[in-house]
């Protein structure tokens, strides 16, 4: 105890060395875009999840897409707006990036 009142900057430095790390660990560096979608029939965040998610857990993706857009539950209507995270891995991005690939293929021919 008498060592961490005499250098109690060290304990700051390595407390906050410990949070800058933390943050850097939980923030989802996969996320590549956003994408606005609008909700058609028979869409529900778990369907929605399952082809935007990539490696996120379906919890992680749904409470992401909640507080991006002030959902205060899981019910989405057809017609609404959201905007979504693409995650690098998921199948939608990887559709994404081969049709701008074919887009810039058939400007250059």
């Amino acid at each position: 105890m008498n060592w961490l009142k005499k250098n109690s900057y060290i304990a700051v430095f390595v407390a906050f060395t410990v949070f800058v790390i933390s943050v850097l660990v939980i923030t989802d560096e996969d996320i590549e875009q956003y994408e606005e979608i609008v909700i058609e029939h028979g869409d529900t965040l778990w369907s929605l999840a399952e082809q935007y998610r990539g490696k996120m857990s379906t919890e992680q993706w749904i409470g992401f897409v909640k507080k991006s857009n002030y959902l205060s539950d899981e019910k989405i209507v057809i017609g609404q707006q959201l905007l979504v995270p693409i995650e690098k891995r998921s199948i939608i991005a990887k559709q994404m990036t081969e049709d701008s690939h074919s887009r810039e293929v058939a400007n250059n021919n």
